[in-house]
């Protein structure tokens, strides 16, 4: 599954969550203190509050052991922040990858539906036609766009996304590692920033130019959002596109120049890298009626075709990680 593959290469960049969260979590207790603690005559009055914060900062120049305690609580509570704003943005990824559980499952059944008629009349229109996997399969254009980067692999080249990129990893240049690592940073940081957008809204019962800001800085990371989504996985299967048969070769299948890969290797690649699990030749349909291809399961859920693991199949283990 594509989550797998997220979790893949989340696990390879560089963690800057201080870096990253200190600053804004400082900006967000700025816009908190100004919503919340008195001082200002109006909802903008600016003047007024900063008049205040420098009384404040006038008074704890005459006591440094004050000063220090106060530091060292705007600290934890910037880190509070940013631990909220992190869950936050956990629950936003869910959301906008259309991994929707509990009662909203029924209304991620309906969107999706109807997403799906409205694409089918566009294409019948147009008078186009695409196997039935490409039609959206999830609530979101940004979880279908995801989903889609592993079924178009399994589709084109009978490949499993998930079993392969970890050993295609392996095999990129540091330059198309860092390709890939800024594609899925990108997302990542519209995703935060929409954890923060969500600790805003919260500030609208206090002061409500709070629920502007909240739904502009939302709005603005969802569209960046959608685009980071789309050269993601874009990138993702271009690496594929040009690297699957090195791999294939360097596991030692032949591959012929010029030819695409034949069914029957795809599937013997598969259960190799499955460890048997698959059972070989037996699973070469793709889309939404596929056989499943298992993995261990991961924290974002798949989409209403979620793949399970029969009662008389043994469970692989250890060598997918997952997003978290």
């Amino acid at each position: 599954m594509i989550e797998v593959l997220l979790g893949e290469v989340g696990r390879r960049i560089n963690d800057r969550w201080l870096t990253r969260a200190l600053g804004p979590a400082l900006l967000w207790l700025a816009v908190a203190a100004f919503a919340v603690l008195p001082g200002r005559g109006g909802v903008f009055d600016v003047p007024g509050a900063a008049l205040a914060a420098a009384d404040a900062v006038d008074h704890l120049r005459q006591r440094i052991g004050l000063a220090l305690v106060v530091g060292a609580l705007v600290v934890a509570a910037a880190a509070a922040a940013a631990a909220c704003a992190q869950a936050a943005a956990a629950a936003v990824r869910l959301v906008w990858l259309g991994t929707w559980a509990g009662p909203a499952r029924r209304l991620a059944t309906a969107l999706t539906a109807r997403r799906r008629a409205a694409a089918a009349r566009r294409l019948a229109a147009r008078g186009r036609v695409v196997p039935a996997v490409y039609l959206p399969a999830r609530p979101t254009w940004i979880g279908d766009r995801i989903r889609l980067a592993d079924d178009r692999v399994t589709a084109q080249y009978g490949l499993r996304l998930g079993l392969i990129w970890p050993r295609l990893w392996l095999l990129l240049t540091p330059e198309g590692r860092t390709d890939v690592m800024q594609a899925r940073d990108r997302l990542d940081r519209a995703v935060a920033g929409a954890g923060w957008a969500v600790l805003c809204l919260a500030l609208t019962p206090w002061w409500w130019p709070a629920a502007a800001l909240g739904v502009t800085l939302g709005a603005v990371c969802w569209w960046r959002a959608r685009s980071a989504a789309g050269l993601f996985a874009d990138i993702v299967e271009a690496t594929v596109d040009l690297r699957h048969r090195g791999l294939v070769a360097e596991l030692g299948f032949p591959v012929e120049p010029g030819r695409p890969l034949s069914p029957s290797t795809a599937a013997a690649v598969n259960d190799l890298l499955h460890k048997g699990a698959s059972g070989h030749g037996q699973y070469d349909r793709v889309g939404a009626e596929s056989e499943p291809t298992w993995y261990p399961s991961s924290s974002v859920t798949s989409d209403n075709r979620e793949r399970q693991q029969p009662d008389d199949e043994p469970s692989p283990s250890g060598s997918n990680t997952t997003l978290t």
